[in-house]
């Protein structure tokens, strides 16, 4: 998932489970099992999760969590890369930015200012599908948080001064990320998979769309996107539920409600790919990076095949199953593994892998002998399925334990996939079977077309293209 951030705090991701973690969380299993059966680990996630409304449609979002004396406060807004064109590629970061640089406080203080003293870290993020400001501070200091994070998205100040400067930061930041030729890689694959859709995929951006960018632009983005009804509020950790209610109240209650935004700006449909390509990419790398997208299910439209998507990543991922094996452990890949991103507005489906020149050729005629196999019954096993499902069981126990952490992956559920979502994740995949699995891969993988990218050394160059146009060739002859 590509993310852009402003500030000097990171955010942690939705957290992946590592080979390591999902041994540990197997071994616990085997004592924590009857405390963690499905409905448990799901009755649980209800307890502690408060989800209530303003009048003004702005979601809150409240999870409790005693266990240190910190909080975050989240305030997310369903926009990014999915509401801008050609036109305005990467400019909801810039906005992102505008809304720290442009912050005035009750005497004109910086943000830097008025969050010093709370002892507050901060950070904003630009997704595909979302923009989130958030801070993780002491909870004594919660309710004057959320009354600066009401400030800060509620009254923007876009000047000319502080366009030019923050502009250039961003344009900065661009230049960072280009810098790793793994974006290169990334980049490149993704144009191709999502053709006239990639604006809505770029939280990137370019840098013709960041120099034509005017204050009236920002403006138009903050009336159109920036209203309640778009909007939820995720506070989570050491906070009482009907004090965050009462705050959240106090400072975003008088946010005016608008319209729909994407009533009248709906999200463009992802054009379906046509047909499988291949690019090589090249810099001064040691090894070769193998990168093959696929277009995946919606989120919204295609909840099933979601859930088989991540029993699926989790499943060949695992260094101990049959395909970690046969593409790893017999050395003709350092490293191989699939994901999901979770996506309204369809996600891809991401194979990676590292390998070397030399064993390439091979490496590709095993990948695509595997990728096949999913299609069949017999690939996906039921114990293995079982097994799966008690680690993530034990593994979502341990993230209730997050804390103020949990705010992230609320905010990035609600506005991608919706709570409800969320909140049947763990039983949803749970109830996955192979014949699940087999339909997804028959219904996006196998057969589907595809954007393969290679990324090699430029002396290389010449020789895996003709590697690739053979893999392309070997794809669409396989029955």
């Amino acid at each position: 998932m590509m993310v852009v951030g402003t500030a000097p705090a990171p955010r942690p991701r939705r957290p992946a489970l590592p080979n390591a973690w999902v041994r540990t969380c197997w071994l616990v299993s085997l004592v924590l099992l009857p405390f963690a059966s499905p409905a448990a680990a799901q009755h649980a996630l209800s307890d502690i999760t408060h989800r209530d409304s303003l009048a003004n449609g702005m979601r809150v979002i409240v999870v409790e969590n005693h266990a240190v004396p910190l909080a975050t406060v989240d305030l997310v807004v369903k926009t990014g890369a999915m509401s801008q064109d050609t036109t305005d590629e990467g400019v909801p970061h810039l906005f992102e930015h505008m809304l720290f640089s442009g912050y005035r406080g009750i005497e004109q203080q910086s943000f830097q200012q008025d969050i010093g003293p709370l002892h507050a870290a901060y950070n904003g993020e630009t997704q595909e599908e979302l923009v989130s400001y958030y801070l993780t501070l002491p909870s004594q200091n919660v309710d004057h948080g959320m009354d600066i994070l009401a400030r800060l998205v509620r009254e923007p100040h876009f000047e000319q001064d502080n366009l030019n400067k923050e502009r250039m930061v961003v344009i900065d930041e661009l230049s960072r990320d280009m810098s790793d030729p793994r974006t290169h890689l990334n980049q490149a694959v993704s144009r191709a998979l999502w053709g006239a859709g990639w604006p809505q995929k770029d939280a990137l951006g370019s840098a013709l769309p960041l120099f034509a960018a005017t204050p009236q632009r920002l403006d138009q983005i903050f009336h159109t996107y920036y209203v309640p009804n778009n909007s939820a509020l995720v506070v989570t950790g050491d906070v009482s539920t009907p004090k965050v209610l009462s705050w959240a109240q106090s400072h975003f209650g008088g946010w005016k409600r608008r319209a729909d935004p994407y009533a009248a700006h709906p999200v463009p449909r992802v054009p379906p790919l046509a047909k499988s390509s291949a690019i090589v990419v090249t810099a001064d790398v040691p090894d070769v990076t193998i990168l093959v997208e696929w277009q995946g299910p919606s989120a919204t439209s295609q909840q099933g095949d979601t859930y088989a998507a991540d029993v699926l990543s989790q499943l060949v991922s695992d260094e101990e199953s049959e395909f970690q094996k046969r593409l790893v452990e017999s050395d003709l890949f350092q490293s191989a593994g699939l994901e999901y991103n979770t996506q309204a507005h369809v996600g891809a489906i991401e194979f990676s892998g590292t390998t070397t020149v030399d064993h390439l050729a091979a490496a590709l005629t095993v990948l695509q002998t595997e990728l096949m196999l999913m299609g069949n019954a017999s690939y996906f096993d039921q114990d293995a399925l079982s097994i799966a499902a008690k680690q993530r069981r034990v593994a979502q126990s341990f993230d209730l334990e997050r804390g103020p952490s949990l705010a992230y992956e609320y905010a990035d559920w609600w506005a991608t996939s919706g709570l409800d979502y969320y909140m049947s994740y763990g039983d949803s995949l749970s109830t996955r079977t192979p014949a699940d699995l087999q339909q997804f891969a028959q219904r996006y993988i196998v057969g589907h077309p595809f954007v393969i990218g290679v990324l090699v050394r430029p002396q290389d160059a010449d020789k895996v293209n003709v590697m690739l146009q053979e893999y392309l060739q070997m794809a669409e002859n396989t029955p």
